[in-house]
């Protein structure tokens, strides 16, 4: 007859730990997570006991749309609670919608209530629609507040209407990121208005992330008025601002603006706001770090509204902006004296290296300057131009009275190195279609300027080092 075993249950595995020497550990017990059911009363109590660390995580009904037709509380600019829980509340929408539908005017999300209340949100695949705050702090479809943390994958941002940040704004000291998201078809209204999709203002990365289709007075497509801005792959593109800035509006000293991989493309700027026309790619302000790395600025329009606007791929008031392997090419300028088709620089450092190639670009009308580069001295210290190991090719200038197609330098020094300056095309004479620059280029090297109509430097105001004909 087999003797049962009297051992506790158990017991075995615990002196197999023993002898071996191995640790008995604790199992870590995951965040409790909640299925809310396709109705927006359900959300909102799922969401206040969220913020009571009751059930951190939501799952949402896949495919359901949350229509939210009120804010959640009298007097609240918010349709749905806000997240005030700094641990982290994450909502998983298994590609549902949250909408907000009918008369009254507020948000879908807001994380955080002031500087001192914080909260941390995580959105996954879910689609944010329609939100239009009433107050002036912004935030179409989200506001993050000061100090507050949001992260969102594969959401989409969109139809949203606030004065600041049509589609989400994140404040001063906020941590963000956007992954393999989308921000289209939002706007902002009011004379002051910025960033019709993304307003930045603190640490924000934008991975894979396409932001498209949105409006605004300036920064059609974001508005970056603080902090470090990094966008990684993804694109800007068909966005439209009615001053400056149709892709990008960056303006602060102490701007970091890093850009990688991303294609900023098909923006405008466009007649309407205040009477005043630049980048229609991108706005860079009086300082800051600029860096576009592997990336293209390309197609990109202003409609030139006064005398001296211009930038169709970018305008640069200061600071220092580096493109790296980054094209310029195809922006177009619209209307009389329209400046630099493909670049704009006014002031600070403006480097070209490694094949960032500023070609096809077009100042469309009279009395244009700069198919390619256009260089003044508008805020007191001339512009620095490095063009090293690129390309200033088939930039054109039309129109009576239009010169420099490939450079026209008012104002700045330049240095050329194994560049070159070719095939591009001016009115006729006395119209260089190479280089037009009223002090002497002297420092080339290894750089070829031929090739230009009607001639490469001839009837230039001040000489180009090796320059001929």
């Amino acid at each position: 007859m087999r003797r049962r075993s009297t051992r506790p249950r158990g017991l075995s595995s615990l002196v197999t730990l023993a002898l071996t020497g191995v640790a008995a550990t604790t199992a870590v017990v995951p965040a409790h997570a909640v299925t809310v059911p396709c109705d927006t009363a359900a959300l909102i109590t799922a969401i206040n006991n969220a913020n009571l660390n009751v059930d951190t995580v939501i799952d949402l009904e896949p495919y359901c749309l949350y229509e939210v037709t009120a804010p959640y509380m009298a007097g609240a600019d918010d349709g749905l609670p806000p997240i005030t829980n700094t641990n982290g509340v994450t909502i998983n929408g298994r590609n549902a919608t949250i909408k907000r539908v009918g008369s009254s005017s507020f948000r879908l999300f807001e994380v955080g209530t002031s500087p001192v209340v914080t909260g941390n949100l995580t959105l996954n695949d879910l689609t944010v629609m329609n939100g239009q705050p009433s107050g002036a702090v912004g935030g179409g479809g989200v506001l993050v507040n000061n100090n507050s943390t949001f992260a969102g994958t594969n959401v989409t941002l969109q139809g949203g209407t606030a004065n600041i940040g049509g589609g989400i704004r994140f404040r001063g000291g906020t941590t963000g990121t956007l992954t393999d998201s989308r921000v289209s078809d939002n706007r902002t209204t009011g004379g002051a208005s910025t960033a019709g999709g993304v307003q930045s203002e603190g640490q924000l990365t934008l991975l894979n992330t396409h932001i498209t289709s949105n409006r605004s007075r300036v920064g059609g497509g974001i508005g970056h008025g603080a902090g470090t801005l990094t966008i990684s792959g993804g694109s800007v593109k068909h966005n439209t601002a009615f001053d400056n800035g149709g892709g990008i509006f960056s303006d602060n000293s102490n701007n970091v603006l890093n850009v990688t991989g991303t294609a900023v493309t098909d923006n405008r700027v466009a007649t309407g706001g205040l009477g005043i026309g630049n980048g229609g790619g991108v706005f860079i302000g009086l300082g800051g770090t600029q860096t576009f790395t592997n990336s293209t600025i390309e197609g990109n329009t202003v409609t030139v509204q006064t005398v001296d606007d211009g930038g169709g791929g970018i305008y640069s008031l200061g600071g220092t902006v580096t493109l790296d392997n980054t094209k310029v090419r195809g922006n177009k300028l619209i209307g009389e004296a329209g400046y630099g088709a493909g670049i704009n620089a006014q002031g600070g450092v403006v480097n070209l290296m490694n094949a960032s190639d500023v070609t096809g670009n077009l100042a469309s009308g009279r009395y244009s300057r700069g198919g390619g580069i256009y260089t003044a001295n508008l805020i007191g210290t001339a512009p620095a131009v490095t063009v090293d190991n690129s390309a200033i090719d088939r930039n054109k200038v039309s129109g009576t009275g239009s010169r420099g197609a490939g450079i026209y330098n008012a104002a700045g020094t330049y240095a050329l190195s194994d560049a070159s300056v070719q095939f591009n095309v001016a009115p006729d004479a006395p119209a260089p279609g190479g280089i037009w620059t009223s002090t002497a280029i002297t420092s080339v090297t290894t750089t070829t300027i031929a090739n230009n109509t009607p001639t490469n430097c001839l009837y230039s105001p001040a000489a180009v080092t090796s320059c001929v004909g």
